[in-house]
């Protein structure tokens, strides 16, 4: 029998709990679904109806509108993909399925790139390094947050290695022409799911679409094999065929959301008010904070200036290290550095403040990948290379225990004694109300007039035909919390049900840092009331 060699056993065991910390905060946590109506907007519930009304024959030819720059729609290829989880039931908890679930098998999935990206290195060494890879990504609190959401950008880091993993075996295998005819078809498709997920992706992906398609067919003509040029061709193809729904729509609206696109596109440029050399100066200003503070707000998860400090030591040095040093496989670093380095290109328009994690699913696990080949290549001996391993673990611990405290209260908010109050919750309050019976809520208000998760339960799962209103009345219903999920731009209800107000902590609060919560218990309500029923996390009245 082969020796087992300790560092390959090392290796294995953090593959293997890394997978289990991924099925257990992802698949696991996302049925106890406790954000589907959270934040300023009611995104969640919209794209919640979007995608249930297909059974009724309303096919979305637009995704959801871009309130930032630009004013546009992503492309609506997100509800078709999720729609087929759908066959399991109405719940919106199996709309957040899907996310949980690419998330969990991004885990694996970037454990093995990252193998394969290490070429010439010895294989334990090499086993060990994509195991801490994936361990590493398993914890990151920040993305298991987001992966318990149902939000068109949570799945982007999963697309974006399947993408990545496509080009490898394009490059690197040597299979029949209909096995690689059947690889490019999927490479578009994967680009046109990664096009319908974000602003960020829509821009960004097809230039490195094209800049591998640019290196394949540079290198198939070198090997004077013709007729293969004709398949980055099909990827383009398939991309267009993907995106039918949106084309139907397109040709309707007379490509009035295309126009808008290109627009955004040409206009990202324009001139500014200030001096050549200020506006030179804020823009790369913006493209180093945006990756710094990634370290420091995702990694570390401390807003404090010597976190940041330390955030720009150590991402200057594997950044360059890993760069300088690097000796692996170009094609997966190829995919991985142009798509860094066209986002960090656009981020100079973005501002750090108000950057947060889904901005920069495009770079998220850019760190480990540095980190590790920054461990993989770099040649020092004696006293200086058990220094650089001493500090560079160092930092990697500080980072895993502060995610994985983060990840142990994010698990107690939806399985302690104390949770919070989650979608099962409303679901088995509206069974028990009275057909007919009027809740009220003074956040139903604006877009949650329609798009707020007592409608959607209600149409979809109770059909009791509940009536919600946002100004409270005798008679009406409350459902009153027991806990409420204190985050920085959560909607929430004052005692007295009267009027809704946005939560927002002040500068000095670790709070800022999206999506760090803490929990409260919640006031007693102050209208004259009858408590009529209680469960684990909420309490039901009727008003006086």
């Amino acid at each position: 029998m082969q020796r087992v060699i300790p560092i390959n056993l090392i290796g294995y065991s953090l593959i293997v709990i890394a997978i289990l910390i991924g099925f257990i905060t992802r698949i696991i946590a996302v049925f106890q679904y406790i954000s589907f109506d959270i934040g300023p907007d009611p995104d969640q519930v919209r794209d919640a109806f979007a995608v249930i009304n297909i059974w009724k024959g309303d096919f979305p030819t637009l995704g959801p509108q871009v309130t930032t720059i630009g004013r546009h729609h992503i492309l609506p290829l997100y509800y078709y993909l999720f729609f087929p989880f759908t066959l399991l039931g109405a719940d919106p908890v199996f709309q957040a399925l899907p996310n949980a679930l690419f998330s969990f098998l991004s885990i694996p999935l970037l454990t093995y790139l990252v193998f394969l990206l290490l070429e010439k290195v010895e294989a334990p060494r090499r086993i060990f390094f994509s195991g801490l890879a994936g361990f590493w990504y398993s914890v990151l609190y920040g993305e298991i947050f987001i992966s318990n959401f149902q939000w068109n950008p949570s799945s982007i880091p999963f697309f974006l290695l399947a993408f990545t993993l496509l080009y490898y075996l394009q490059i690197e295998g040597k299979f029949p022409f209909v096995i690689q005819i059947i690889l490019w078809f999927l490479y578009g498709v994967v680009l046109a799911i990664l096009i319908s997920l974000h602003s960020s992706t829509l821009f960004i992906m097809p230039v490195v679409f094209i800049i591998s398609s640019s290196i394949f067919i540079y290198k198939i003509i070198k090997r004077k094999l013709y007729l293969s040029i004709s398949l980055p061709i099909i990827s383009g193809l398939s991309t267009v065929l993907a995106l039918l729904p949106y084309w139907i729509g397109e040709f309707g609206r007379g490509f009035r959301n295309t126009k808008t696109i290109i627009q955004t596109l040409t206009s990202a440029n324009s001139s500014s008010e200030n001096p050549f050399l200020i506006n030179l100066g804020k823009r790369l200003s913006n493209v180093f904070l945006n990756y710094y503070k990634l370290f420091q707000e995702v990694y570390l998860g401390n807003s404090s200036w010597i976190y940041l400090l330390i955030a720009f030591v150590f991402i200057s040095l594997v950044t360059y290290l890993g760069i300088t040093k690097f000796k692996g496989n170009k094609s997966i670093w190829c995919i991985w550095c142009s798509t860094w380095g066209l986002y960090l290109y656009a981020a100079s328009n973005l501002d750090p403040e108000k950057s947060f994690i889904h901005y920069k699913l495009l770079i998220l696990f850019a760190p480990i990948v540095f980190t590790i080949t920054s461990l993989a290549y770099v040649n020092v001996a004696g006293i200086k290379k058990v220094i650089f391993y001493i500090s560079i673990g160092i930092i990697i611990l500080i980072s895993c225990l502060s995610n994985l405290f983060y990840d142990y209260q994010f698990m107690l908010v939806k399985y302690g004694i104390n949770r919070v109050i989650n979608t099962a919750d409303i679901t088995q309050v509206i069974n028990q109300l009275p057909s007919g019976a009027v809740i009220c809520d003074p956040r139903v208000r604006g877009k949650r007039i329609v798009n707020n998760q007592y409608n959607y339960i209600d149409t979809n799962i109770t059909l009791k035909g509940i009536k919600i209103v946002n100004v409270c009345a005798s008679g009406n219903y409350v459902i009153h919390p027991k806990r409420l999920l204190l985050i920085d731009g959560n909607f929430l209800n004052d005692t007295s049900y009267e009027k809704p107000y946005y939560l927002k902590f002040t500068p000095s609060d670790l709070e800022k840092l999206w999506p760090i919560f803490k929990i409260s218990e919640n006031g007693m309500i102050t209208r004259p009331s009858k408590l009529v029923l209680e469960t684990d996390a909420a309490k039901v009245y009727i008003l006086n």
